[in-house]
């Protein structure tokens, strides 16, 4: 009887964790070349997810390289948003920003280098581009 309950229990925590887990893992497929947490990396399929149960590391790869993303939580107008990565378009230059996974959002702290405007190009002004996980 206590082996069977035993059972029972183990049968709901798998139950119960392996869509948590599922929930925290993506696939990216990014066109263009991009810096994550200050690692230049190349366009490509990517897998996304979480280290450890904790939110705040992240794990981006492909089958040759990959970066460790230390984030903060990100805040959001929308209810919910797709699983997406979030990127910066700047100078011809592409960072990964933020991570969304459905109702959650991780910000990608971005690097303190002050930066020195030499020219300003008007038709290549900053924008966000979002890509959705397959």
């Amino acid at each position: 009887m206590k082996f069977c309950k035993v059972s029972l229990f183990l049968a709901l925590l798998v139950a119960v964790c392996v869509p948590a887990i599922g929930q925290t893992e993506m696939h990216v497929n990014v066109p263009f070349n991009f810096i994550a947490a200050g690692k230049s990396l190349p366009a490509g399929h990517y897998r996304v997810a979480r280290l450890s149960s904790s939110d705040s590391a992240w794990y981006i790869s492909n089958d040759h390289t990959g970066a460790m993303i230390i984030v903060e939580l990100a805040e959001s107008t929308q209810d919910a948003h797709r699983l997406s990565l979030v990127f910066l378009q700047a100078g011809g230059a592409y960072s990964l920003v933020e991570i969304w996974n459905h109702h959650s959002g991780w910000g990608v702290p971005q690097s303190k280098v002050k930066q020195t405007l030499v020219a300003k190009d008007e038709s290549k002004d900053s924008k966000y581009v979002e890509i959705g996980a397959e």
